[in-house]
């Protein structure tokens, strides 16, 4: 039997929900935009791509100190997360534990840190790993049994092909390439001058 591993980036889907699904609450008058959408997207991962294993990781409290501690601008830019969401964010806690989804969420560090160990530590103790994910950090982690999938693009699963093909480069320099050219929706500059294309 082959082993699937399914890694979602909770927090991830959930942000996305958020900004994406609009004017959804609860009878009390509670929004439950980001809920649903995270809500619905777990559930139709689990019916296509039937898993033997599948965890949803969180970021963890006080996620950016890690980094923060690298780079004092890291995130400088964005809003505190809303009130709202922060309370979507612990209803889909429970509703994985709910499910029998194990969570993950280690403080001091973002969901992807976490996906990134994952990874690493199963590597050997499975047959394919599908990180569920839009984060094009993560696709550093892919390799021959290691693949990004996005469900927000029709289930699009991403290989080292298709990581050289989407960023011009294999993953293996995912994470150079995002050190020279920056990443703005992190607020990393990057090296003046260099650019994808330059």
């Amino acid at each position: 039997m082959t082993i699937k591993l399914l890694l979602i980036d909770a927090s991830g889907f959930l942000y996305r929900a958020y900004f994406a699904i609009q004017g959804l609450s609860s009878r009390q008058g509670e929004a439950t935009n980001a809920l649903f959408g995270f809500i619905r997207s777990t559930l139709k991962l689990k019916q296509d791509f039937q898993p033997t294993y599948v965890v949803a990781i969180f970021d963890g409290p006080s996620n950016k100190e890690s980094r923060s501690r690298l780079y004092a601008d890291y995130k400088k830019h964005r809003p505190p997360t809303p009130p709202d969401l922060i309370q979507q964010m612990l209803e889909a806690e429970r509703f994985c534990k709910l499910m029998g989804i194990p969570t993950l969420a280690c403080s001091g560090v973002e969901a992807d840190d976490t996906i990134a160990s994952c990874v690493r530590w199963a590597h050997d103790k499975v047959e394919s790993i599908y990180i569920s994910t839009q984060d094009k950090d993560l696709a550093q982690l892919v390799d021959n049994k290691t693949l990004l999938l996005n469900p927000h693009k029709d289930n699009l699963l991403i290989d080292a092909q298709k990581v050289t093909e989407l960023y011009g480069v294999p993953p293996s320099q995912i994470a150079d390439f995002l050190a020279i050219v920056g990443d703005a929706s992190d607020n990393i500059p990057g090296i003046s001058g260099f650019g994808p294309k330059t």
